[in-house]
């Protein structure tokens, strides 16, 4: 397994694929139907902003994260109104605002780890977290930062495993119909100091 900083034209259709498959449950509110919804996820993936886990051609996860201002999918007002319309683009704004999430100075914020289903407990989300530790000690980073849905404890437990503390958590109240999942946590690991 190779995991590189970026994906192809070629691989944006499987990329968005697994994105949507992972989170598509929490962002298809935003959208009249699945169909449109993961159209627009995989038209808003940023590629520089994903690590890419690939056994020769097949991709077989991802790990987006945050940097200067922009998460892994980058969502663009006149793009998403020129492809759905203004009121489409509305709606899909107004939903997606409460999942945003901000930069934090000095940590990696990691933006949505999918593995595909045939490669999970295999070792490629594992791989995914180490690749991300590396790129925030090559940004001068001094942690990880990442945060995970009460509807998802596998994902949870690796994290912990991994050295990943919570360092906050909260609810979604009234929103949690909504979206699909009730509470929330932010788990975080503090890079190693360098001799």
């Amino acid at each position: 397994m190779d995991i590189t900083r970026g994906f192809t034209p070629d691989e944006r259709p499987r990329v968005g694929e697994l994105y949507w498959e992972a989170f598509g449950a929490k962002l298809s509110p935003a959208f009249r139907d699945d169909e449109t919804g993961r159209a627009e996820v995989t038209a808003a993936l940023a590629a520089d902003h994903f690590l890419v886990a690939r056994d020769g051609t097949d991709v077989l996860g991802v790990c987006g994260f945050r940097a200067a201002g922009r998460g892994a999918a980058h969502w663009s007002w006149r793009a998403t109104r020129s492809r759905l319309g203004w009121a489409a683009a509305a709606r899909a704004t107004v939903v997606l605002a409460p999942l945003a999430r901000g930069d934090v100075p000095g940590v990696l914020v990691l933006d949505g780890l999918c593995v595909a289903a045939n490669r999970r407990s295999m070792g490629t989300g594992s791989a995914l977290l180490s690749a991300a530790l590396d790129l925030a000690a090559a940004r001068g980073d001094r942690a990880v930062q990442l945060s995970v849905v009460d509807t998802n404890p596998r994902a949870e437990a690796l994290y912990r495993r991994r050295g990943f503390a919570v360092v906050s958590q909260g609810e979604m109240g009234p929103l949690a119909d909504v979206y699909g999942f009730r509470r929330y946590r932010t788990l975080r690991r503090a890079l190693e100091e360098q001799p």
